[in-house]
């Protein structure tokens, strides 16, 4: 749900993002089929009971995954890549040159001679058609479709900062950004131009924006749509039985490094389904979780295995809308998410989150809105590897800055006035370890007189709650759905972050405000990243989420099937597949 884009708890962003993987053919689930041991074609796990259910290159609000956005990357090339290192990836990028002039203000892109999967060129009419589209579903009054990374990277609704105001095209190969304001060039050529994903004007322009926004809608999650025949990425979409498979081609017309593997993303029912299909080899890439650590030897013999990690954070979402379930203006209150965080056992949750893999923890504390485990990149970023702990395991502590706050205990329960700390909190109902970590929290807040229910939601379900504001925001209280990779804040100042929080919890907090618009500042590189240290900081002070441990996922991949780990990208929190060789 990228509240940015968000993925399953525990280890399953890496998996989703290195081993996706689904069934080993076009038109029958994997399960009826034979072992892989000469696939030709990469069979990757789903991550249990999420499908892919977005094919867009303009991503819907209600579906903004990081396994849409894996299948969206596949399918469309970007005007830039992001590396895995949080620079420009050229090799992968439509443009060829960036040049900023006009004070920061204008940014002229020059496109590579790519072309579409029918062999016609991709023009710069394309890329604005697309840029300027995508603008209209976030400032458009009421659009049918809303895209979901409005605010990301000067793209609006966000006021008061930098915003991309027009884009044009100048020839077939010239495209001119127009922003509000001087902007900081690595945050625009990232942020803003990591996320236009080019269509083909000729097959989706039927006239007027309004049609465009409704075709979108219509066919978001229609793959085999006559739209989707013309793509501009490493893969084009073959066929699919819905909560089976998902299977992609190489495209052959693609402009950057060519696909040699075809994919198909398996949706898996179970953890134990998932692991079944590991043991009989009808899936090539898959995962491990925690709750199957033990059984990790039985695959040795099949499998090579591996971790890894996306430049992401973890989180519980609260809502502070006035109406969200009667406890919503409480999570307004500073004091109240302090305590809360006070009553979060990290170490306890790791542990049943991540697992524990020959005695050690793949779960990494996480205290602020700095990605965990990645000490050179998040020192290149934000000028620090971490943030320590600001709210540290107390309940008792908790407890008593709620007293101090007016709250009183009564029934057990924390009271202040008409409002009672007693809610739902969501989880998602594909993941064990997610329910197992849910009852520590309920257990350790019941010590602070704070009295949860827990709700399990399908995964895709708790994405269209929690991201679509219109009409919802009644419907629920805390989301514990997973966390925040970046992409497509690549630069990340949170303003895309920010944005969201403030249409549905309206949290205001000043200094949290205050760091994250001083984010978008144009200036010196040591300046930028101390304004993204303070935005840091003041996410482990003012808690826009409650933080929760981050943790490595545990992959199994065949050993004929090569580069997964090289070419995992931990920015984008997905791997970029079009890489990867199979050999026997």
């Amino acid at each position: 749900m990228k509240t940015g884009r968000w993925a399953a708890l525990g280890g399953l962003i890496g998996t989703a993002a290195l081993t996706l993987a689904a069934c080993g053919g076009g038109t029958a689930p994997a399960s009826s089929q034979a072992p892989l041991q000469k696939a030709s074609e990469m069979v990757a796990a789903l991550p249990t009971q999420v499908g892919i259910t977005d094919f867009a290159p303009i991503a819907n609000i209600s579906a903004y995954s990081i396994y849409n956005s894996q299948v969206e990357y596949m399918m469309w090339a970007p005007v830039v890549m992001v590396s895995g290192q949080d620079t420009i990836d050229w090799a992968d990028s439509l443009a060829s040159k960036i040049t900023p002039s006009n004070n920061d203000q204008t940014f002229t892109v020059t496109l590579k001679p790519w072309k579409w999967s029918n062999g016609t060129p991709i023009t710069a009419q394309d890329v604005a058609f697309t840029a300027n589209l995508l603008l209209q579903a976030c400032i458009a009054s009421s659009p049918p479709y809303s895209y979901g990374g409005c605010g990301f990277g000067g793209i609006p609704p966000i006021t008061g900062h930098p915003e991309l105001k027009s884009v044009t095209a100048q020839g077939n190969n010239t495209v001119v950004f127009t922003t509000s304001a001087p902007s900081n060039p690595t945050w625009f050529e990232l942020n803003a131009l990591g996320q236009i994903q080019p269509m083909p004007q000729s097959i989706w322009d039927k006239g007027s924006v309004t049609a465009d926004l409704n075709l979108l809608k219509q066919v978001y999650n229609d793959p085999t749509n006559a739209v989707y025949n013309v793509v501009s990425g490493p893969y084009k979409f073959s066929s699919f039985s819905n909560n089976q498979y998902w299977k992609f081609v190489p495209n052959k017309q693609y402009g950057g490094p060519k696909a040699t593997v075809s994919v198909s993303l398996q949706y898996e029912a179970s953890d134990s389904a998932e692991f079944a299909a590991l043991k009989t080899e009808k899936i090539n890439a898959g995962y491990l979780t925690a709750s199957m650590f033990g059984s990790a030897g039985q695959l040795a013999k099949q499998y090579s295995q591996s971790k890894t990690l996306g430049f992401c954070w973890y989180g519980v979402t609260l809502n502070s809308a006035s109406d969200a379930l009667d406890v919503g203006p409480a999570f307004q209150d500073t004091a109240v998410r302090q305590a809360l965080q006070y009553g979060v056992d990290e170490a306890a949750i790791g542990k049943v989150l991540d697992g524990v893999l020959n005695g050690k923890s793949l779960s990494v504390p996480n205290y602020s809105a700095i990605p965990s485990g990645f000490p050179s990149l998040t020192q290149a970023v934000f000028g620090v590897s971490s943030i320590p702990a600001q709210f540290p395991y107390d309940p008792a502590k908790g407890k008593a800055l709620l007293l101090s706050d007016g709250y009183k205990m009564v029934n057990g329960v924390m009271t202040k006035g008409n409002i009672k700390l007693q809610f739902p909190v969501n989880i998602d109902s594909g993941s064990t370890e997610d329910a197992n970590a849910a009852l520590i929290l309920q257990q350790d807040w019941a010590q602070m007189g704070v009295k949860i229910s827990i709700n399990p939601e399908a995964f895709d379900s708790l994405i269209a709650i929690t991201n679509t504001t219109a009409g919802e925001s009644s419907k629920w209280a805390v989301n514990w759905t997973g966390g925040w990779c970046y992409e497509p804040n690549f630069y990340p100042t949170g303003g895309g972050m920010w944005s969201y929080y403030d249409s549905v919890d309206s949290y205001n907090n000043k200094d949290f405000n205050n760091a994250v618009n001083q984010s978008y500042a144009p200036g010196t590189a040591a300046q930028a990243q101390q304004n993204m240290y303070a935005y840091a900081l003041a996410t482990a002070k003012d808690l826009p989420m409650l933080w929760m441990p981050s943790g490595y996922a545990l992959n199994e991949t065949a050993p004929y099937l090569h580069g997964t780990s090289q070419w995992f990208n931990p920015v984008q929190a997905f791997t970029q597949w079009n890489h990867l060789t199979i050999s026997h």
